[in-house]
Formats: structure tokens, C-alpha cells, sequence
């Protein structure tokens, strides 16, 4: 495992790990197969939660509810327009991941739409838009083997 964040012990890395699996998991059951109270587990949950490190969320499959093309669009950028860039992007619904990179692209993003004509349009139509974007690279998904949340492993 990774090198230990300040704040966070091995009792915090169970819970995050039970939840990791299953984010609908009770305290209770948690609590039981630690081996501590169950005030405790939610006294650390909501620690986590305030501390930023814990979100519980439901995750969505984009191809079960229609976004079939999924696309990862690198973005090279003016140097002095990358964080704007970056500020509209994250302003985009179809844009559902942006970062910061190194390399011929400094921006990465990846995208969900409906089908192939959604993405062309997009690109055309709200990237295109965009002022800095000197280039893009598009690369579609054709199959998803691995996609995985799980970064507390023991």
C-alpha cells in the first residue's frame, strides 16, 4: 500500500475499505467486523467525509443509461490559457474527468455521449469553442475491461 496520509490510521483504512466495496454498508455491520463501537465507525465516517477523503456516491455505468461513446480527449493548450481552458471544460455535462498532465498534452479529459454523432458534435460544436485549445487528440473506447474504485487494498 501507499504511503500513509497524515491523519488517517489503520482503523480509518478498514472502514474505507468495507465502504470501498460497498458504499450502502451500515455502520453497524462495519462496527462488527472491525471489532469496535458503531458510534466509532460513524464518529470516523463523518470525520472522512469532512476531511474530504470519503464521498459516498452511487456510480453510474454511462453505457447503461445510453451514453454509449465514451472518449478520453487530450488537450494541448496555450500556455497561458491552460487553466481557463480547464475552468470551461469543467463547466461541460459531457465532460465528466479533467486533470492537469505532463507531456506534448497538458489537459485530459474524458467524455460521455450518446453515439459517435454526439461526440462529433460536441467537439465541433462546445470544444471547438474553446479559447486556447490548439490541438486535441480523441481517442474512443471501444470496450471497458477494467474500471474499478478500489484504492485501499491490504
Amino acid at each position: 500500500m501507499g504511503e500513509r496520509v497524515e491523519g488517517i490510521d489503520e482503523l480509518d483504512l478498514k472502514i474505507l475499505s468495507f465502504l470501498q466495496d460497498d458504499g450502502r454498508m451500515t455502520f453497524k455491520e462495519i462496527a462488527t467486523r472491525i471489532g469496535v463501537a458503531e458510534r466509532t465507525v460513524r464518529l470516523r465516517v463523518a470525520s472522512l467525509k469532512e476531511d474530504g477523503v470519503l464521498s459516498i456516491v452511487g456510480v453510474v455505468s454511462p453505457m447503461k443509461v445510453g451514453l454509449k461513446t465514451v472518449a478520453v480527449i487530450q488537450i494541448a493548450a496555450e500556455q497561458q490559457r491552460i487553466r481557463q481552458c480547464i475552468s470551461d471544460l469543467m463547466e461541460l455535462d459531457e465532460v465528466r474527468f479533467v486533470s492537469l498532465t505532463t507531456g506534448d498534452y497538458q489537459i485530459l479529459s474524458e467524455v460521455c455521449v450518446g453515439s459517435q454523432e454526439e461526440l462529433g458534435e460536441f467537439i465541433e460544436g462546445k470544444l471547438n469553442n474553446i479559447n486556447g485549445i490548439l490541438r486535441m487528440n480523441t481517442i474512443v473506447e471501444l470496450k471497458i475491461f477494467k474500471n474499478k474504485f478500489n484504492f485501499i487494498r491490504d
